[in-house]
């Protein structure tokens, strides 16, 4: 990807375009870093878990499971079934971007995230968007990582000054409502939303979290079948 003006402009400006996002993001990601800590995992072995995962909600997960002594297998497989959605996002997104060399692979897919997904396919489908798509996207998900890095490595070291009265519990489902509701612009995308938080919580209690990703699925089919519907109506 050669450096012109108007590449570093579409970088710039997938930067800047996530900030709205990072009131979000920064107390989850000194959440996420408080709750590794607690699990009794040491300052420098949290880093590079961090580094490592770059996932919060699989960090979470995973600390949590280590307080109660769960086995590797548990652990492990509790992470993959969290993160699969960003298969999800890989599938979606990689069509908009072009050929990549496989360094570009290998950065865009360790910095993907749901707010980098969100912000840049809500800009590359919905607007006429004059921007280069693969620099916009590097640059969201650029800026996004080294928030939440800073965010959670804060939260590692500074954690325990914060007064327990400061619960940070709300961050995480306020980042996620945050990127759902402007992607909520037609029948489908309501019916997928609706249908994937009602089974989602009808689920919670099955084990290695398998409800998020039931839920997950089951508003995927359910707003491609009705946009399948839309479309047959209209034929």
């Amino acid at each position: 990807m050669s450096i012109t003006r108007s590449t570093k402009e579409s970088f710039l400006t997938g930067a800047s375009t996530i900030i709205p996002v990072m009131p979000g993001i920064v107390p989850f990601g000194m959440l996420t870093g408080v709750v590794t800590i607690a699990a009794g995992i040491s300052p420098l072995k949290a880093i590079f878990m961090t580094i490592f995962m770059f996932a919060g909600a699989a960090q979470v997960s995973v600390a949590q499971l280590m307080t109660e002594n769960s086995s590797a297998i548990i652990i492990v497989a509790t992470a993959i079934m969290i993160n699969l959605r960003f298969v999800m996002y890989s599938a979606s997104i990689t069509p908009h971007l072009g050929p990549l060399s496989p360094w570009q692979r290998l950065y865009l897919s360790y910095t993907l995230s749901d707010q980098a997904y969100a912000v840049s396919i809500v800009e590359f489908t919905q607007r006429s968007s004059k921007h280069h798509k693969l620099p916009f996207f590097a640059g969201a998900c650029t800026s996004l990582y080294v928030t939440w890095m800073i965010s959670t490595i804060s939260g590692i070291f500074f954690g325990s000054l914060i007064p327990p009265e400061w619960s940070f519990d709300f961050a995480v489902p306020l980042t996620f409502l945050a990127l759902l509701v402007p992607n909520i612009v037609d029948r489908p995308s309501a019916l997928a939303a609706v249908v994937a938080a009602i089974v989602a919580i009808l689920t919670v209690s099955l084990p290695y979290n398998m409800g998020l990703m039931i839920g997950a699925f089951s508003g995927i089919f359910t707003g491609y079948f009705v946009s399948k519907r839309k479309g047959a109506c209209h034929e």
